[in-house]
């Protein structure tokens, strides 16, 4: 079973700015609830400690990443037990501190202070890596370079704290139950590092009992040729399998797609989309000049990854006008193929995207006016090498251009959208007597495009 939570994303600002609390259910042994910092009192004796540590005046630090931004994190338990977890760098010290602190009989005490050489505070995370129902704190902090990123975690164990130690670096980094073990993971990305010579990977740790800290069990090689990470996922692959899914920059402008899981029968990570060569060459079939990252495109619960072509024209038209299709594919584990799922062409300027019919693909092509904000789909010919009839055009108006048209030439297709939107889209449909079957319905086209949020 893959394990769900539910994050409640709430965000509350305290009167002073200099404290800020970000939401989540973190459960140090019961379901919590997250609230800021009382104005007054609690605000006073948390910054009353941070001064006691810090030894002098002190500069809050802030996550850059993650799902927390905040210097200093309060929560409360399910029994009502608070904690506050505070970044700050004393004024007089280069190191950067982690201090934990507990409110306990009505006063706030601290539980632990830490040190770190790091350049700054990547993220913060709340996740169980051990299994004993109650959430470790997981913190990366920033080095200079980029890809040099380390992680520490913090266990609370009978109201004291635990610092355990992880010799890992890494670039991104992923918190999941991979492995479907009930405890959650922590999946390392690591780009090539041009110092050591070291080929980009992907390496899971799992928390060791006898270690009593997260060590590396697993690992693979990833594609060197991505030089950075546009997009990192955790999705559904199976209906009990999760992988982690990597949008990647490569050199020149393309972008490319990696999946990474753990397979049980084979007891390893697995890559499977990207061959790599002896020679040192790559290949992978989501390779793409286009920005598109990986997403969950019909909402099944499945991360669906892009591939990304051309659609057909006359060698006449201009290459500029002529829409790309981006087709959406599921990763099938028993042979590592993708199969598709669906096929689009999305209009990111204009805030939508057509599913294409099956019956469509390779039958018709589509051709973009930008300058007139619309797209235009033909029927084309495969035989001849060029488009016949028209069959739809989409168009995005201006709410002033909209109020000009007579609206009952067109159909509207952003109904749902927000009412104080400054655009409308809205489209035509023509027949075709070439090929009948190709035809829609009014009905058909309100379900195939859909309005991008």
């Amino acid at each position: 079973m893959i394990k769900l939570k539910n994050m409640i994303k709430s965000a509350a600002a305290v009167a002073a700015a200099v404290i800020l609390t970000g939401c989540s259910d973190i459960s140090f042994g019961e379901q919590t609830v997250l609230r800021p910092p009382r104005a007054t009192g609690d605000r006073a004796e948390i910054q009353t400690i941070i001064s006691e540590q810090a030894g002098s005046g002190y500069t809050l630090k802030y996550p850059q990443r993650g799902e927390y931004r905040s210097a200093i994190t309060v929560f409360t338990t399910g029994n009502n037990n608070e904690y506050a977890v505070a970044l700050y760098s004393g004024d007089n010290d280069s190191t950067l501190n982690l201090s934990i602190i507990a409110h306990e009989k009505d006063n706030w005490v601290c539980l632990g202070s830490f040190t770190n050489t790091g350049t700054g505070v990547d993220r913060i995370m709340l996740e169980d890596i051990n299994n004993d129902g109650k959430d470790e704190i997981l913190v990366g902090w920033s080095g200079y370079n980029s890809t040099r990123n380390t992680l520490s975690a913090y266990s609370m164990e009978n109201e004291t704290v635990r610092e355990m130690v992880i010799d890992e670096y890494y670039t991104d980094i992923v918190v999941a139950d991979i492995t479907d073990d009930k405890s959650d993971d922590i999946v390392l990305l690591s780009l090539r590092n041009a110092q050591t010579q070291s080929p980009s990977s992907a390496k899971l740790l799992q928390y060791s009992e006898q270690e009593k800290r997260p060590i590396g069990k697993f690992s693979i090689e990833l594609d060197s040729e991505v030089t950075s990470f546009a997009n990192v996922s955790v999705g559904k692959i199976t209906e009990n399998k999760l992988g982690v899914f990597l949008d990647g920059e490569k050199t020149g402008g393309l972008m490319t797609t990696q999946v990474i899981y753990y397979s049980s029968d084979k007891n390893s990570l697995l890559n499977p989309l990207v061959t790599l060569t002896e020679s040192g060459s790559v290949t992978n079939p989501t390779t793409r000049k286009y920005v598109i990252n990986s997403k969950d495109i019909d909402g099944d619960g499945y991360i669906e990854v892009p591939v990304v072509s051309q659609m057909a024209a006359s060698s006449d038209e201009n290459a500029g006008s002529v829409c790309t299709m981006t087709t959406w594919k599921q990763l099938d584990i028993k042979d590592g193929s993708l199969k598709t799922k669906l096929n689009t062409v999305i209009n990111y300027t204009d805030g939508y995207y057509f599913v294409m019919p099956d019956e469509w693909v390779g039958n018709v092509t589509a051709l973009n006016d930008p300058e007139d904000r619309q797209v235009t789909f033909y029927l084309w010919s495969s035989k001849t090498s060029s488009s016949g009839d028209k069959l739809l055009t989409i168009y995005r108006f201006t709410r002033s251009g909209w109020n000009k048209q007579n609206k009952d030439e067109y159909i509207r297709l952003d109904k749902a959208s927000k009412s104080g939107s400054d655009s409308v889209i809205a489209a035509q449909l023509f027949h075709t007597d070439a090929k009948d079957s190709l035809n829609l319905t009014e009905d058909q086209l309100e379900d195939i495009v859909k309005i991008l949020s």
